[in-house]
Order: C-alpha cells, then structure tokens, then sequence
C-alpha cells in the first residue's frame, strides 16, 4: 500500500475568504477504478480479440491494458471524456498488433506512447486530434460499436433496459461495472466542510448524461443531501476548456469569494491552470488540488498544481488555517 501524502506549494498564497469548493466525481468523490477503468480495458479486448481476432497472448491470461497504462493517458490530458480514453486505447492496441506488426511502433510502451500524446497536448493537438494524427486509420474503432458496448458492458443488461430502455446486443447477461462503484468519503464529509467555512459546492465531471444522474443519486443517498449548487458535465463544457470552471462559478448564485477545485487528472489541474490564464481581476482566484497517486506527486509538483492529496478526506487541510478543522 502506497503512503498518504499532503503536499502545498510552499509559495502558495491563500487567496482571501475562501469559501467554495468544486469537485470533480470519477477516482475523486466516487471510486471509478473497477468500473470506468475497467470497462475501457473490456472494450478494447473485445474488440481487439472478438471483432479483430488479433492475438495478444490473451490465452495465457496476458492482459491488453493495465489499469497504469490508463493512467498515463489520464496524465498526459486531453481524454477528460471517458469514451475518448477508450477510443485512443483502443486504437492504439490494434495498430501495435495489426498495422504496426513487427515495427519498432508496436514495441514503443504505452507509457511512450502516452508522452507523445502529452506533448501534442501541450501544442493543442492532444486528445483524439492526436490519435487520429497519430494511428493508422484502419486501426480507429467504429465509433457506434465502441458506445454500444461502452454502455453494455458499464450498465450491464438490466440497467441499460430500465435507464436506456433497450436491451442489449453484445453482452445480454453482463450485469455490469457500474456496480463497483464505491464513494470514497464517508456520509458527514460535506457537512464538515460547511462546518469549516465552505459555504459553497459544486461539481465538474467528465461525465456526461445519464452517467451523471447515477452518480448524483448515489452521492445524494450516500450523504442524505443534495450538497451541490452547480453541475457541469462535459456535455455542457468539457474541461480543461476555462469555461467549465467559469460557468460553475457563475451557477453559485451568492457569488464565489475564491476557491479549490480538485480532481485527479491532468485535465482537471489544467482546467485551472488555463482559467488562471484568462482570469480577470473580478473574478474569484481558484486553488487547484491534484487528488493522485504518490507515485505521481513530482510530475504534479512540475506542473505547477497547488495542493497534493491521496485521499479527499484530506481536502480539509488545503484550507486556511484560520478555518481549517483537523480531523
């Protein structure tokens, strides 16, 4: 088990009367990890194997994709939306087992591949702009089959009837990933949080329709309450489009003293990031706090975040030490 970690940037400034805190919701307020992620590797396989028929060593149990090599896309931004992140991966795995084949590109690592995919970000050419640059267009998967089963095997049989309202094609008894699902903080947390001072919270997700009325329901049974003022889903503006951060602010409708966001990705510290850039003096000055693995604290720390943690109960303590109230 890796060490907890709480991290400041040691020049950091605590901008004045904060009091707004938005969140995002996958790997952050609910664990995605065996569900989003796990779905995305169940995709590319069953597509790779039973619509490609490629051989990856799958019968010797060798896996495609590990749940690392996910997380070096999320590192590298730009695949904010989850089907983006499944469509690169699986793009990417059949070209280094088809188009690729015994070519020094099928023995580059994902992790390679990932960094590629991070400079090309940077230059505003990352996300799916750069896997279509990138991979042949043979090996890019049929956008309808990669949903379809992106639904089937997220939802499972029974709730894609009773939320989408047909039955499934590909998978007719899985019952789905999204069961796995589990809210990382305990039922109190936000009420310790307005107790804190936290007068005002939101959310920003990747998520996008239906996907996000399960994961609103699930935090409001959890907490008893429907804590958030404002929702913006990638649908609406995905993130790291400044925007996202824009339109939550303006949906507090007491307005936003100054604030955190925090999520777990790339994208999430960039939508920050790119907000500071275009920020105005009257708008409100927004903290960004990375929620990530310690392995990936000093790539964090060069990309200029404000706060590290590896949990969000820890959230408590990126706040002003005149409210903050220690567990």
């Amino acid at each position: 088990m890796e060490t907890p970690v709480f991290w400041q940037r040691p020049d950091l400034s605590f901008p004045s009367s904060l009091d707004t805190i938005f969140f995002d919701i996958d790997n952050t307020l609910i664990n995605t990890a065996d569900s989003f992620h796990a779905k995305d590797i169940a995709v590319a396989e069953y597509i790779v194997d039973r619509v490609h028929g490629l051989d990856w060593g799958q019968h010797e149990n060798i896996p495609l994709l590990t749940h690392e090599d996910l997380l070096a896309f999320k590192q590298a931004g730009g695949y904010n939306n989850d089907n983006d992140l499944c469509y690169a991966l699986t793009a990417l795995s059949t070209a280094r087992l088809r188009e690729w084949q015994n070519t020094s590109l099928a023995e580059r690592s994902i992790a390679e591949w990932a960094m590629l995919s991070r400079a090309a970000n940077k230059q505003g050419r990352g996300g799916l702009i750069w896997v279509r640059d990138t991979i042949p267009a043979s090996a890019l998967p049929d956008n309808t089959l990669l949903r379809e089963l992106s639904l089937e095997f997220y939802w499972g049989a029974r709730l894609l009837q009773k939320r989408f309202g047909y039955a499934p094609r590909y998978l007719p008894d899985f019952p789905g990933f999204i069961h796995n699902e589990e809210i990382f903080c305990p039922p109190d947390f936000f009420t310790t949080l307005r107790q804190a001072g936290i007068r005002h919270m939101g959310i920003i997700t990747g998520r996008v329709g239906l996907e996000v009325d399960m994961a609103l329901e699930m935090l409001e049974a959890h907490s008893g309450e429907r804590w958030w003022e404002v929702v913006i889903s990638a649908d609406i503006m995905p993130k790291p489009d400044p925007r996202a951060l824009q339109q939550a602010i303006a949906g507090i409708h007491d307005g936003v003293r100054s604030g955190l966001y925090v999520g777990d990705t790339a994208d999430d510290l960039d939508v920050v990031l790119n907000y500071r850039t275009l920020r105005q003096p009257d708008e409100p000055e927004i903290l960004a706090v990375s929620l990530i693995y310690p392995h990936e604290v000093v790539l964090y720390q060069q990309r200029n975040t404000d706060f590290i943690i590896s949990h969000i109960n820890d959230i408590i303590h990126c706040l002003p030490d005149q409210i903050a109230v220690h567990p």
